[in-house]
């Protein structure tokens, strides 16, 4: 786990993009794939502590005598395996073993990260220029590409 952190620290000084930035497009990630992989809708929670090299992702469902919904909903049996004394109505955290995410989670999670540090390197670049707007510059063309 700490490899994971100390890429994010090498990230922030590599591309200048901030690590809370990033930890944020990291959870949004993991909340996105942990539903696809788990057909939850809600109640995914992630909590990324980077000073303890941890995070925690976890599923809300509410304990009930007889499951009609699945993905919001868990068995009153099936309750006491997360918490000693559950009472109907009552949240109940299920914590995930995060490697257990499938290949699918995995990739949907990398697709939306590198899609975020793409966005903050665009934003970047924007705020570097933004000052030189209505201002002639002399450049020299390195590169086109189509369609942009």
């Amino acid at each position: 786990m700490r490899d994971f952190f100390e890429a994010l620290q090498l990230l922030e000084m590599e591309k200048g993009i901030d690590a809370g930035y990033l930890i944020e497009k990291i959870t949004n990630a993991i909340v996105i794939a942990v539903k696809r992989d788990y057909e939850v809708a809600e109640n995914v929670n992630v909590t990324i502590n980077p000073e303890t090299f941890q995070f925690r992702v976890s599923i809300t469902k509410t304990a009930v005598a007889e499951v009609e919904d699945p993905a919001t909903e868990i068995s009153m049996d099936e309750a006491l395996k997360y918490t000693d004394h559950p009472v109907e109505g009552m949240p109940v955290e299920i914590v995930l073993d995060t490697k257990q995410f499938g290949r699918i989670a995995a990739q949907t999670a990398k697709h939306v990260i590198r899609q975020g540090i793409r966005e903050a390197e665009r934003s970047q670049l924007i705020a570097q220029y933004q000052n030189k707007v209505y201002e002639v510059v002399t450049a020299t063309v390195q590169k086109i590409e189509p369609g942009t």
